[in-house]
C-alpha cells in the first residue's frame, strides 16, 4: 500500500495492489474541463500526508494487530513513516525504531502517472449537472490496471464549473472484485475527498483536502482479511532535499 506520486494517494486507491454543459458521456473527445481540472489536480507537484490505520484480522472478524501509522512525504525518506499506535497503546522504542527502519528502509518510487492515466476520461457519465457544478461516473482504464476487475469499481468525480477545478472525488465497491490475478479480493471501498480551494489571492498554497475526507478498504489475500482506512489528509509538498 505504499506507492508514492505527486498525487499518490489518489493513485493509491484507484490502483489498490494498488466541460461545461452539453456534456453526453457518451464516448469520443473527452469533456474539456474535466481534462484541465485533473491536468491541474496534477500539476501543483503536490503529495498527501496522511493517517493510515490497518487491522489484520481473524477469519470470524476479531483483530489480530492493529497499527496506527503516519504517512509525510514532505520529510526525508527515514521520517516518511511514523509508527503512532500498536494495538490501541504507544509503541516502545524498539518497537518503534524496528518498524520505523523497515517501513522506512523502502526507498521512493518513480512518480506515478496523473490519475487521469487510469481513468477512461472519454467515457465519462454526467450523473449531475447543475449550474455550479457537474459530477461524472468514471470507468478506470481496463488496459492500465489489467490485474483489477475494474468494472466492479464506480468513481465519482465532482467538478466546481466556475473554479474550473475537482472538489470532491469518490469511489465505492459494487460487489466484491478479485485482484492480482485471482490471490487477493477487495470486499469494501469506500472513498470521500473533498477539496477547497486555496485561499483567495493565493499565489502558491493549493487545493486544500478537507477536514473529514476519508479513505477505507478491505483486502483479503490468500485467505487473511486487512482493513485499511486513512483519514487526516493534507497536501503537501514532496520533501526534495538529501535523505
Amino acid at each position: 500500500m505504499e506507492t508514492r506520486s505527486r498525487s499518490s494517494f489518489f493513485c493509491r486507491v484507484l490502483l489498490l495492489l494498488v466541460s461545461m454543459g452539453g456534456w453526453t458521456g457518451l464516448g469520443g473527445a473527452p469533456a474539456p474541463l474535466l481534462v484541465q481540472a485533473f491536468e491541474d489536480l496534477h500539476s501543483s507537484r503536490d503529495d498527501l500526508a496522511f493517517t493510515q490505520r490497518s487491522r489484520e484480522l481473524h477469519d470470524d472478524g476479531r483483530v489480530r494487530t492493529e497499527r496506527l501509522e503516519r504517512y509525510d512525504p514532505s520529510l526525508p525518506d527515514r521520517e516518511r513513516w511514523r509508527l503512532l499506535e500498536i494495538d490501541g497503546r504507544a509503541p516502545t522504542e524498539a518497537e518503534r525504531q524496528q518498524w520505523e527502519h523497515r517501513r522506512n528502509a523502502k526507498p521512493r518510487k518513480r512518480p506515478l502517472k496523473s490519475p487521469a492515466a487510469y481513468l477512461d476520461l472519454e467515457h465519462a457519465r454526467v450523473v449531475e449537472d447543475t449550474a455550479d457544478q457537474a459530477s461524472f461516473e468514471i470507468p478506470l482504464r481496463p488496459d492500465v490496471l489489467r490485474l483489477l476487475a475494474v468494472e466492479k469499481i464506480s468513481v465519482v468525480v465532482t467538478v466546481d464549473k466556475p473554479l474550473r477545478r475537482i472538489e470532491r472525488i469518490g469511489a465505492t465497491l459494487r460487489e466484491p472484485a478479485r485482484i492480482l490475478m485471482g490471490l487477493a479480493r477487495i470486499t469494501d471501498l469506500d472513498v470521500d475527498v473533498r477539496l477547497d480551494p486555496p485561499p483567495e489571492n493565493s499565489t502558491h498554497e493549493t487545493d486544500r483536502v478537507q477536514d473529514g475526507s476519508t479513505a477505507r478498504v478491505t483486502l483479503s489475500k490468500l485467505g487473511s482479511p486487512t482493513e485499511y482506512r486513512w483519514s487526516e489528509l493534507k497536501r503537501v509538498k514532496t520533501y526534495a532535499g538529501a535523505n
